[in-house]
């Protein structure tokens, strides 16, 4: 072989293009934004993220300080095939709700990856036991009574009683569904959940910081997982469609969290202490309570009427009383299993984010917990609009 022959680099190495704009995706900015802060044109960021273009590295500094990546976050390859995710459960769909929902889709990759990583470390996760019963006929819809079964069911088939649930995110990993919290950004959207892979996902929000709303909507999208797993994503494009799962969803989130029998029990008041005591038990939030109360007959419309109308004039429709001190329940799962990794030397508390290629930031939702990193000297980047 001639020595003196000129080698060029491989041109299939480097940077991932799709790693661009998924960075810029989860952030929701646009092309435009990201041109706007490096100076140059969206036609040059297009040129990247499509692969036409690769940055040199004085480049891809920049863009890892604008998409706040680790720069070897840009040149892993994502190991997601897009065949083995299911339906995503969107919460809403519209210009705004789009760019959010894109973001949300994104971070459950990331997240899935994650669990890769650890899967592929050794790490055992509960299996994911999730029950779908197909005796219950639904065609095109479950009528009320079928979604109390379901729920009831549920609860036997994870061996509970109809007592209150202690720890709904706990009670959701124990049985095989990864769970992260982050801050989605939206006062439409608390929540995102979807299959990847044969196992369930849920993305709680952190937004509104309010405990009970935050485990009403994971056994909402607990609903989704068990009644939902059968609608194709082209289905979600239909507002009617959409409008019906969200209302079943939420009807077995508070036939879930409130079962009849103990609630029919248990309401006997619609007195402002009596519910507050029920919110402090059942660590459901005094307006799901009495709306459940209602559904099931309970209470009458005129009873629930007076209910919201007491609780307007006690300005806490808003803010209920108790919200302050019901804490958020935090994922642990996922932390544990990243611990035991730190723990037996397998990987770097501090250097993490440049193992894993992934900022600290979205390690930290990923695992629920505050972690150190290392200090790094932020690197000299000279502006692209300088250069000779």
């Amino acid at each position: 072989m001639n020595k003196n022959v000129v080698r060029f680099p491989d041109r299939t190495s480097g940077v991932v293009p799709r790693r661009l704009v998924d960075a810029r995706v989860a952030l929701q900015l646009s092309r435009a934004d990201v041109a706007r802060v490096l100076n140059i044109t969206g036609t040059a960021v297009g040129h990247y993220e499509n692969g036409e273009r690769r940055p040199d590295m004085r480049t891809l500094l920049e863009l890892s300080r604008v998409l706040q990546q680790p720069v070897t976050f840009f040149f892993k390859e994502s190991r997601i095939n897009q065949s083995k995710k299911k339906v995503r459960y969107f919460r809403s769909v519209g210009p705004k709700s789009n760019k959010i929902n894109m973001a949300l889709d994104v971070r459950a990759n990331w997240l899935w990856e994650f669990v890769q990583f650890l899967l592929d470390s050794g790490v055992r996760l509960p299996t994911p036991n999730i029950p779908f019963f197909e005796d219950v006929g639904h065609d095109g819809g479950y009528a009320l009574n079928q979604i109390e079964y379901i729920a009831a069911r549920t609860r036997r088939h994870w061996k509970m009683g109809d007592g209150p649930v202690n720890n709904m995110v706990a009670l959701l990993e124990s049985n095989g569904v990864i769970v992260s919290r982050l801050a989605i950004g939206s006062e439409k959207i608390d929540a995102f959940s979807c299959w990847i892979d044969g196992r369930p996902y849920v993305l709680l929000g952190c937004d509104k910081g309010r405990a009970v709303r935050s485990r009403f909507d994971a056994a909402h999208e607990l609903g989704h997982m068990i009644l939902h797993r059968d609608i194709a994503q082209d289905d979600l494009e239909s507002k009617a469609v959409r409008d019906r799962i969200e209302c079943e969803a939420n009807w077995f989130a508070g036939a879930f969290l409130l079962p009849r029998t103990s609630l029919f029990r248990e309401f006997y008041s619609t007195r402002a202490n009596h519910l507050k005591g029920l919110k402090a038990r059942w660590l459901v939030s005094m307006q799901a309570i009495a709306h459940r109360a209602r559904d099931i007959g309970a209470i009458d419309d005129n009873q629930y009427v007076l209910f919201r109308i007491q609780m307007t004039k006690r300005k806490e429709l808003t803010n209920e009383p108790l919200d302050d001190q019901i804490p958020l329940e935090r994922p642990g799962l996922l932390f544990n299993a990243w611990k035991r990794l730190v723990d037996k030397g397998k990987l770097s508390e501090m250097d993490s984010d440049e193992t894993l290629g992934i900022s600290i930031d979205v390690l930290r939702d990923h695992i629920g917990r505050e972690i150190e990193a290392k200090v790094r000297a932020a690197p000299l980047v000279v502006p692209i609009s300088s250069r000779s």
